[in-house]
This record gives structure tokens, C-alpha cells and sequence, in this order.
């Protein structure tokens, strides 16, 4: 069973990880991060999906 781990950034630490994510997917290579140390391995076949729900963005990533 995984735990689900949850981060607040500020926004210029948001920018910064958007910008290495968008970077990584598209020269078609995987994404690497850590959030509160745990690293996490995103490969470059996973899918996104954005949801709005009033007052909210979700941008969610899956593989």
C-alpha cells in the first residue's frame, strides 16, 4: 500500500519544477524530483491530466 505524500511549494520553486518537467518530456526523457526525500521517478511515457473544478486546477501526472 502507498502513501500519499503531499508538498506546498512557493511559486517560484513551482516555476522552477514545471520548467525541469516540461524540459524533461519534451526532449522525450524521464522526470526526477524529490518530495520531502522521497525520490520519485517519472518516466517519459506517463500521461497528464488536467481537472477544474470551480476554484481549482489539478494537474495531475500518471504512468
Amino acid at each position: 500500500m502507498s502513501k500519499e505524500i503531499e508538498k506546498k511549494y512557493t511559486k517560484k520553486q513551482t516555476i522552477a519544477i514545471l520548467k525541469r518537467l516540461v524540459e524533461s518530456l519534451s526532449k522525450d526523457k524521464a522526470f526526477k524530483m524529490q518530495i520531502k526525500g522521497k525520490k520519485v521517478y517519472i518516466p517519459k511515457e506517463s500521461e497528464i491530466e488536467i481537472e477544474y473544478e470551480k476554484g481549482k486546477v489539478e494537474i495531475e501526472i500518471k504512468w
